[in-house]
């Protein structure tokens, strides 16, 4: 049994998948992230909420208004204040934009794999026109296309006028209509790719989890049942040392390996039911058209006069936990805050820590040529789900 080290391209950060293969076909396989730690977790104790949200927001360059979403349902939950109507229909409608802005960029990834010929420039022009439109309508709603500033506890940290919503909506609109042509043209164009084929022949049967189709609802999961490991605790087995050097955690679901993402959310909450590994894109270009059909909605109930953030804030001792369904999955943060309202405690749970163990098992039985799909096609996220170093005293 020989092995193969890819050194993963075109992923969200630096990981190498480890195969170890038999008579041409995936036996084993490692997911290991190479990205150092940056401590967002530590970096964030004694700091006020103010700070805390937008520390975390620069976790990641691409799910950033995830994080920031997370957080503040997180404080907010540890204070008891709920955002305004006005400022949670913003505030999803800024998630669901930063989701799409998220799909988009991992298109980028996966062009050059399921488009043949010279048909890709193509699709890299038409996805560069979109990601802009995209981009201006996050910096309408957010403050800024990365890393949006409205995200506050308790809301949205400015009121948008009638003109900038219409504006908004505007642009909703003309983004669902160019990518209603973009998403018939592009899977005509998959359907003589060989990898595309591959992709939908392996079937990825993990059960999965999901809270929420557009937002996140910490109701809606059992936190008790989720418990995150050490990669070695994980896999029990003594590991080459390529494989020790892994930055990452793992967290499984009531002890299981769970699937979390785009296909998970579509079947858990819509009525999709395909469970190949081509599956998990086709539900990536479809939450976007769904996503930007909800934006359209959200955008059009909002009140004019009405608030959208919380009056006063009082900050005091508490505990809470943020769920927000980010583009590749249920995050998760936790925090504990003192007497004064500063983080006494903060945990990050990220997609990718779920999704380490699902592409590892879904890769098995898969030809080791092309092993390096599979770990694409979920998407990862290192810089997220990076937590871990290790050092020795002298």
């Amino acid at each position: 049994m020989g092995f193969k080290i890819f050194d993963l391209q075109r992923i969200g950060g630096e990981a190498v998948f480890l195969v170890y293969g038999e008579n041409g076909f995936v036996k084993k396989a490692y997911f290991v992230s190479r990205a150092p730690v940056r401590g967002f977790e530590r970096i964030v104790r004694g700091k006020n909420p103010v700070f805390v949200i937008n520390a975390v927001m620069r976790i990641c360059g691409i799910c950033h208004s995830a994080h920031g979403i997370a957080s503040a349902e997180a404080i907010e939950d540890a204070m008891g204040i709920s955002p305004p109507v006005n400022g949670r229909l913003v505030r999803e409608s800024i998630g669901l934009v930063n989701r799409i802005q998220s799909h988009l960029i991992h298109l980028f990834m996966l062009i050059p794999d399921i488009v043949i010929g010279d048909s890709k420039t193509k699709f890299f022009i038409e996805n560069i026109r979109l990601l802009d439109l995209i981009n201006k309508l996050l910096a309408k709603l957010g403050g800024s296309p990365t890393h949006p500033p409205f995200i506050v506890v308790g809301g949205i940290a400015r009121s948008l006028s009638e003109e900038v919503v219409g504006e908004a909506i505007d642009i909703s609109q003309k983004i669902l209509e160019h990518y209603r042509e973009f998403k018939k043209s592009l899977l005509e164009e998959t359907r003589d790719s060989d990898k595309v084929s591959l992709l939908m022949d392996k079937r990825a049967n993990n059960k999965l989890l999901a809270t929420h189709p557009y937002y996140g609802d910490r109701y809606n999961i059992g936190l008790d049942k989720i418990h995150v490991l050490r990669y070695e605790d994980y896999r029990k087995e003594n590991l080459p040392d390529e494989i020790k050097k892994t930055t990452s955690l793992i967290a499984l679901y009531n002890g299981e390996i769970v699937e979390c993402g785009p296909r998970a959310r579509l079947a858990l909450f819509h009525d999709f039911s395909g469970n190949s590994l081509w599956d998990i894109q086709l539900a990536r270009l479809l939450e976007i058209e769904i996503s930007i059909r909800r934006v359209i909605d959200l955008l059009k109930r909002i009140e004019y006069g009405e608030p959208f953030s919380t009056g006063v804030l009082t900050y005091r001792a508490g505990r809470g936990v943020g769920v927000y369904e980010a583009p590749r999955g249920t995050l998760i943060h936790r925090v504990v805050l003192d007497t004064n309202g500063r983080v006494k405690e903060y945990r990050i749970i990220v997609p990718t820590m779920f999704n380490i163990p699902v592409m590892e098992s879904v890769a098995e039985k898969f030809p080791v040529k092309y092993s390096d799909l599979i770990p694409r096609i979920y998407d990862p996220c290192i810089p997220c789900s990076t937590h871990i170093v290790k050092f020795r005293l002298n």
